[in-house]
């Protein structure tokens, strides 16, 4: 039986679970010269064939060619193989179709176990009497050990890809935004843009860079009653006075050396819809004279134009800077039409809840753009990922993960693969990293609390979870508490149970 074994071992090559069963009951066939095979699953009482052969690999697909299904459903039960030497002669077995109508003696049927179960049957029957000895069932029985390795490892490849595929076409033409969390500061900031985007007035964002704020001002867009017409954006530390005067009011020809042709400006390209300014105030003088004058009257004048122009736009600006400091430079004018609706944006650190979710969103982002086979985030990664600070917020986070996707070895994202990432960042005094630094004030006392505690839930949930190889159940009383308990904490730390089954 070595080279059986040899042959159970190439196995692996097949790229589908179907190809393995039906691989496996070709040889089974031919080692124990069986008449007919099957592969099949139970659903009930009904048999579900998944693969039918006879001694010569024809497919004997007929609906009347079915085997036991007696013998099946004991061989499922007790997860052992079953072996008929005389079905004829046995009570409860003789009197059945599947064995009188083709005068079977001899079945021997193999479960292949899938984890806690049997994922199949091989069964294969004859004419002969006592055609399968004991030495080949027992031969056959140790092979099952293999087979579950074979299986797991064919459909693990299997799922990768299926899920890669799924991946691809959920993230079609979509990006993910910093709209993933759950935390409290985030749902509250959420609640308040949402409803301040249908009252059709000006917002100001306000947050560090690198926060989301674009795709929040996006977000107002969505859900105004100008989402059918235009979103567009400038960013206005990009540009010198002079240019962004130009990009946002427009100029005619000759206004200026350089302008070669009539220019319409970016108040003109959003009318009807809405125009997101970020960075607002490195904005100039002369520009925020322009501008107010713009949001006053709704007029625009194009640089080197006498004329003016009526236009329709809604105004989200964003910036990073305190515009109610004088010594800043911005018009406090400007800053109350602006500010009618002010948002503050937190900072990735002030929700570290939502870390864990929006690190899974850019992973399944990365892996569709890349083409990679890489499922998710480990729990050691993920504890990683939340301690760190994250200066630069919501687009660093992206950058991490979307690096680590890109190089990582394994179907989940590992702590070396975040390797350029201080490990000491934001680690808490006791939990293995650099200590903290008392915080100067209450605000920031409840952030390192909560951070702290997000940081031993999920230490917790991950340990128990590791002991109990993803068994919900198990890890729910072995922690001392109630699985909607246990529940409730996963979806908090953004653990997923199934990561952890072996």
């Amino acid at each position: 039986m070595a080279h059986l074994y040899q042959k159970l071992f190439e196995l692996s090559c097949q790229q589908d679970v179907d190809g393995v069963l039906g691989r496996t009951l070709d040889l089974l066939i031919e080692e124990t010269g069986a008449e007919r095979g099957f592969v099949v699953r139970m659903r009930g009482e009904n048999l579900d064939v998944r693969a039918a052969r006879n001694l010569e690999r024809k497919e004997v697909g007929a609906a009347s060619m079915r085997p036991s299904r007696t013998v099946v459903r004991q061989a499922t039960t007790s997860r052992a193989p079953v072996r008929i030497g005389r079905a004829q002669e046995q009570a409860g077995l003789g009197s059945h179709e599947s064995v009188n109508r083709y005068n079977l003696q001899s079945i021997l049927a193999i479960p292949i176990l899938e984890g806690d179960g049997v994922g199949a049957v091989v069964c294969v029957d004859s004419t002969r009497r006592d055609a399968f000895s004991q030495e080949l069932e027992q031969h056959l029985s140790a092979l099952t050990t293999l087979l579950k390795d074979v299986l797991q490892g064919v459909s693990s490849r299997e799922g990768l890809v299926e899920e890669n595929q799924r991946l691809k076409a959920q993230l079609k033409g979509q990006r993910v935004s910093p709209l993933v969390g759950d935390s409290p500061e985030f749902r509250q900031l959420l609640d308040t843009l949402r409803r301040a985007a249908t009252a059709d007035v000006p917002v100001l964002l306000l947050g560090e860079t690198g926060t989301g704020k674009e795709l929040l001002a996006r977000e107002v867009h969505e859900r105004s009653g100008r989402a059918d017409r235009p979103f567009v954006t400038l960013n206005c530390a990009a540009l010198p006075g002079e240019l962004l005067e130009s990009e946002l009011f427009g100029h005619v020809k000759g206004a200026f050396t350089g302008a070669a042709k009539d220019r319409p400006g970016r108040f003109a390209a959003a009318h009807g819809g809405t125009l997101f300014l970020d960075e607002v105030g490195e904005m100039s003088p002369a520009a925020q004279s322009r501008f107010l004058r713009v949001l006053e009257s709704g007029e625009i004048q194009r640089v080197g134009e006498d004329s003016t122009r009526q236009v329709d736009v809604r105004v989200v600006a964003a910036t990073h800077r305190d515009l109610r400091d004088p010594a800043g430079g911005f018009r406090q004018d400007l800053y109350y039409r602006l500010s009618l609706v002010t948002l503050q944006v937190p900072p990735l650190r002030a929700r570290r809840r939502d870390i864990p979710a929006l690190a899974e969103a850019f992973c399944l982002e990365a892996a569709q753009t890349f083409g990679r086979a890489v499922r998710g985030i480990s729990p050691q990664a993920h504890a990683l990922l939340v301690r760190h600070d994250w200066p630069g917020n919501v687009r660093e986070l992206k950058n991490a993960v979307h690096r680590a996707t890109l190089f990582c070895q394994s179907p989940q994202i590992q702590p070396a693969d975040l390797a350029d990432l201080d490990p000491g960042g934001g680690a808490p005094a006791g939990a293995g990293g650099a200590s903290r630094e008392v915080p100067e004030t209450w605000d920031g006392v409840l952030e390192l609390r909560n951070q702290l505690t997000l940081e031993l839930e999920l230490a917790f949930a991950s340990r128990l979870l590791e002991a109990t190889q993803g068994n919900v159940a198990q890890a729910a009383k072995q922690g001392g508490m109630t699985r909607p308990t246990f529940y409730d904490l996963l979806t908090r730390v953004g653990l997923d149970a199934k990561s952890f089954r072996r």
